[in-house]
């Protein structure tokens, strides 16, 4: 019996070392091989192409410092748990060159303490919020700071985690931020290990925005692209086709035909466009003498070209209940006069219209003085509308009267409800096969030096129905310019600046980080009502039901024991 006992427990002995021996063979064979699974529906864990080839980029150690810790709503947690995750998953494919830390920037701090603290990484590009925090059973109100500063090569890089956008509850912005996430970090590490590949021209001589309408959109262009102003009066044809994209930013003058033909050949051999247009000549600057005004048409003369690649910008204005104010004279005090910000219904505010890369989690866009456009029927081109006027708006003919009295008017919203389907339609993505408007009027004999092209089979370009969609403000008094898409009399911060950024990404960025905006999480809540209705039940089972399963299965190995150590 002595002997039988010794035998087993060499058995087991052996058993377990040969375990250890199996264990430590396949870490040794595998250690050459790297593999992550991802079980999730979505795969949130894993990251794009792109986000691991700017990841590999980082060479030398990073730190990115996440004000992400304290006491946060759940939705907040569950942000901050997700970024969490997401650095880990960056810092796998940067050879753990990336190291990040979560801090609570208010942590035992006074007030004035803190209100310092939010005014320094608000000017760092951070941005604040206000949420309401509960505590057993009162409410209170506390600023957090979503988001994080990355620290590369002694540059610092900021990152704002919580995207917001009108009409949108708590959980769906939350959702919303957390789908963007990969985006947000992979957008900074792009910046931070920037590699220029691409040129970009911003067309000149035909009345476009002056540099300093398009200082702000050129910088933050200038940080992924190398960006030119480009007279095209002046190039021959073949010059055009150095650059992967071209801007044409509020042309006011007549675009020649040499020029037009310059830009169609551009698009038939492969180059993109954003076109950034509008018909009526409408300026506030106009209402600084005169109360009223009238507008008139741009002679720009790109309606046949843009006919022919399946769009086509009306004659009109927009007007729209949704929309930002703009200052107004309301009187005179002490001899000063006294202003007053009132909703201006030429200032449409328009939020993404689909979930497409471009706008998907953008704040709203603002708009001034924009045209309504009209999708042709052609099948060979792919329309996909990105931007859009609220159901409450209507459109103006041309010639428009603008009157300051507007903005003190009492607007109902059925003087703006259409009674026709859909809304206007303010931006517009074209893809597919285009064909030169050139086509059957120009043969190789007229174009020396270049083969004329009449058609592509594959391309893209988008349209944009207002040119002050890309234009800054600044102070010509001071000099000072203000970022894009701030409004220095409302102090609102809108989309735009991204806007532009994602156009110009997904027509010419080579890199694919455009592709990472579409990544989609199901956002899987709980039924709130019945949770508050069945709150004891759910507390009772999750105390009971743990203790019960570790009793049952004490009961069930005590039985299988009794019967094998029976015989």
């Amino acid at each position: 019996m002595a002997l039988n006992k010794k035998n087993t427990r060499f058995h087991h002995i052996s058993q377990l070392l040969l375990v250890i021996a199996l264990v430590l063979l396949t870490n040794l064979l595998l250690s050459n091989f790297f593999f992550r699974l991802d079980l999730t529906k979505e795969k949130r864990f894993s990251l794009a192409e792109a986000s691991k080839k700017l990841a590999a980029r980082v060479n030398q150690p990073m730190y990115v410092k996440v004000y992400l810790e304290g006491e946060f709503p759940s939705g907040f947690k569950r942000l901050s748990r997700s970024a969490k995750e997401m650095l880990d998953e960056f810092n796998v494919y940067s050879n753990n060159n990336i190291q990040y830390e979560f801090i609570d920037p208010f942590k035992g701090g006074d007030s004035k303490k803190n209100n310092d603290i939010i005014v320094e990484l608000s000017n760092k590009g951070l941005q604040p919020t206000n949420v309401q925090t509960k505590k057993e059973d009162e409410f209170a109100q506390k600023i957090i700071v979503p988001g994080a500063i990355l620290y590369y090569k002694g540059r610092e890089f900021p990152i704002n985690f919580l995207k917001s956008q009108f009409g949108q509850n708590p959980e769906d912005v939350i959702n919303s931020s957390i789908e963007l996430l990969e985006y947000e970090i992979a957008n900074a590490l792009r910046k931070a290990t920037k590699i220029k590949s691409k040129k970009i021209a911003i067309i000149e001589g035909h009345g476009e925005l002056s540099r300093w309408d398009m200082a702000e959109a050129q910088a933050m262009l200038e940080e992924f692209y190398e960006v030119e102003r480009l007279p095209l009066g002046v190039q021959v044809p073949q010059k055009l086709n150095e650059y992967a994209g071209i801007i044409i930013a509020k042309p006011t003058e007549e675009i020649p035909e040499f020029d037009k033909f310059k830009i169609d050949q551009f698009i038939m051999n492969g180059g993109k466009v954003l076109w950034l247009l509008e018909t009526q000549l409408a300026e506030m600057d106009s209402l600084r003498s005169e109360n009223v005004f009238m507008t008139s048409t741009y002679p720009v003369h790109v309606e046949d070209m843009l006919f022919k690649y399946g769009v086509r910008i009306n004659t009109n204005i927009i007007q729209d209940l949704q929309c930002n104010g703009a200052p107004f004279l309301t009187g005179m005090k002490n001899g000063v006069p006294q202003q007053k910000i009132l909703p201006w219904p030429f200032y449409p505010v328009a939020p993404g219209a689909t979930d497409h890369p471009v706008v998907k989690g953008i704040e709203p866009v603002w708009f001034q003085f924009v045209n309504s456009i009209d999708t042709l029927n052609n099948p060979a081109i792919k329309k996909t509308v990105l931007l859009r006027s609220s159901p409450y708006s209507r459109l103006l003919s041309a010639p428009v009267r603008v009157d300051l009295n507007v903005a003190r008017l009492d607007l109902q919203p059925e003087m703006f409800r259409r009674k026709s389907n859909g809304d206007f339609i303010m931006s517009v993505l074209l893809e597919g096969k285009f064909t030169s408007n050139f086509q059957h009027r120009v043969d190789a004999s007229q174009t020396p030096g270049m083969l004329f092209k009449d058609e592509i089979e594959n391309n893209k370009m988008i349209v944009v129905s207002d040119g002050d969609v890309i234009r800054n403000q600044y102070s010509k008094a001071t000099g000072e310019i203000y970022p894009l898409g701030y409004d220095r009399f409302t102090r609102e911060q809108f989309g735009n600046k991204k806007f532009i950024l994602n156009c110009i990404d997904y027509l010419c960025d080579d890199i694919g980080i455009i592709e990472i905006r579409g990544k989609e999480i199901t956002l899987r809540l709980l039924d709130k009502g019945r949770i508050k209705k069945e709150r004891t039940f759910y507390i009772l089972f999750n105390i009971i039901a743990p203790v019960l399963l570790i009793l049952l299965f004490g009961v069930i190995n005590k039985f299988i024991r009794k019967r094998k150590y029976a015989k």
